[in-house]
């Protein structure tokens, strides 16, 4: 049997199911600021309640939106110096029209000169010890939390950063150092962008999972455990620890995959509503969409595999205001909406409230105290209601295809708010039987996948002899990562070639997933 695990921004889902596809149970937690201890509670509970044994349990898969929240509400983010490595100081500021809540992160800006450029001549490197020490001093002295370090030509040539990286872990062990070949390829810029997110988030996960181990443990849970990451594909946590930045999709991905087991479609259009957030993605032949050309994340361009989804800061927990005559759309709260809430007894007016104040009813909650939201103005829960379903219907637009149309799915603790409130007769939703689990489902159905994205000289081999060994390294890494040999699938294989460049050279990209 598989456990699977949803952290999300206001409630954790668990669900156990077993070797026919079948749901033995599932448990819903509030997640609080130790979510190591959210995660044992919601386990154990499930444990308990569906009388399953620890030792019946071959599997646990994790999956949370921990990390796109941290992005969104920051808390715990890395104060991060960055160290670039080019042939001239660059006169772009890093962070360039990023949010202010995130750009105030980047503290220190450093420049190292590479020895590299466009050329197959390698030179013989050397580091530069006494710059390097100079910006060491200046980043014990800022009390910099975090390093990023970003060369030009890292594409090209990765030893430039992984030497420097050996260096300054060498002096200063503590500190947590990104190096930008390990996230994305070409494209500076957005390469940049990616990494100094990763190297913020170095707190993040590390103290959401560090203790992961010891967690399952305690729960008698004496097998593999695996974090899910954007492509909804699976990684290890000393992975996803490294490497926050690829699971920031992991939460919606998830519950695209869950949608898909829970409906039986292939083809549909997802609208997720949870607490904190309402995320819209498409999924096709059985597969969450990902995008395929420049991504953003709050609107930086960044390099990493991402879903192809919209996702809005608006949630049902999020809290709603009056001032000077204007409707304001807050913040989510950060405790439980069944307490805090207006419609459960609490002092906040939210989303929920609004909704239930022109809906009522729809949720099929007996603590819900109707008479609670007389209080609050009946055209002002509308303007509520109107604001957030046309956003969500212009996110819907964008991904409909202008040839076909393709159902629509509602998932999430949230979605019997949407249910029929929102959409038209045409636009009609289905909402499948365990829809509030939907991302714990996905999480249990994630394959193992192995990824390539490089840049080669030919230097005298043909482009199919390193293609050919490229995917044999790829699915040999597969093996080794635990999938079965005869599910293994290369579903992408793409060349890339730089004309206006001297020498032959080519960018090439694979994908292959694998069951476990």
């Amino acid at each position: 049997m598989r456990l699977g695990i949803d952290v999300g921004g206001t409630n954790t889902d668990a669900v156990i199911i077993d070797e026919s596809d079948n749901i033995k149970g599932w448990s819903k937690q509030l997640t609080t600021s130790n979510l190591g201890e959210t995660i044992y509670k919601t386990a154990k509970v499930l444990l308990n309640e569906a009388n399953v044994k620890s030792e019946s349990i071959k599997g646990v898969f994790l999956g949370t939106t921990h990390v796109l929240n941290e992005l969104y509400y920051p808390k715990n983010l890395a104060k991060t110096a960055l160290i670039r490595l080019t042939k001239k100081p660059s006169k772009i500021k890093p962070g360039l029209f990023w949010p202010s809540h995130l750009s105030k992160y980047i503290i220190k800006e450093f420049h190292l000169e590479t020895r590299y450029d466009f050329t197959r001549q390698i030179p013989h490197y050397e580091i530069d010890h006494e710059s390097v020490l100079k910006i060491m001093k200046e980043i014990e002295k800022a009390k910099v939390d975090a390093v990023c370090i970003v060369g030009a030509f890292s594409s090209f040539y990765e030893d430039e950063e992984n030497n420097l990286k050996k260096v300054i872990a060498s002096h200063m062990p503590s500190l947590s150092v990104t190096v930008s070949n390990e996230i994305g390829s070409i494209g500076f810029l957005d390469r940049e962008n990616a990494s100094l997110l990763n190297s913020m988030l170095s707190f993040v996960m590390k103290d959401a999972l560090s203790s992961i181990n010891d967690i399952l443990k305690n729960l008698g849970l004496h097998c593999p455990y695996w974090i899910t990451q954007n492509d909804g594909s699976l990684m290890k946590v000393e992975e996803a620890i490294k490497l926050p930045i690829f699971t920031i999709g992991s939460g919606i991905t998830n519950s695209l995959r869950g949608a898909s087991k829970l409906t039986g479609l292939k083809n549909f259009i997802a609208i997720d509503v949870g607490g904190s957030t309402i995320d819209i993605g498409m999924v096709s032949h059985g597969h969450p969409q990902t995008e395929e050309g420049p991504v953003k994340v709050l609107d930086i361009p960044v390099n990493v595999r991402l879903p192809k989804v919209h996702s809005l800061s608006t949630g049902g927990g999020n809290l709603v205001n009056t001032h000077k005559g204007n409707l304001l759309i807050e913040d989510t709260i950060a405790s439980d909406i069944t307490k805090d809430g207006l419609a459960w007894g609490g002092e906040q007016w939210t989303i929920s409230d609004s909704f239930l104040k022109i809906f009522p009813h729809s949720f099929k909650d007996k603590h819900i105290k109707y008479e609670n939201l007389e209080g609050i103005s009946t055209e002002d829960c509308l303007k509520v209601v109107n604001t957030v379903s046309s956003r969500i219907r212009e996110k819907i637009r964008q991904l409909q295809p202008k040839d076909q149309y393709i159902p629509l799915v509602l998932v999430g603790g949230g979605s019997p708010l949407l249910l029929n409130n929102i959409f038209t007769k045409f636009d009609k939703a289905i909402q499948p039987v365990g829809y509030q689990i939907c991302n714990a489902v996905g999480a249990c159905y994630a394959p193992l996948s192995s990824s390539l994205d490089k840049v080669f000289w030919l230097n005298d081999r043909t482009k199919e002899e390193i293609v050919e060994r490229e995917k044999e390294r790829v699915i040999k890494e597969l093996i080794h990562k635990g999938a079965k040999p005869e599910t293994i699938k290369i579903n992408r294989v793409e060349e890339f070639p730089f004309d206006y460049l001297k020498g032959e050279m080519f960018r090439l990209k694979i994908m292959a997933f694998g069951d476990l």
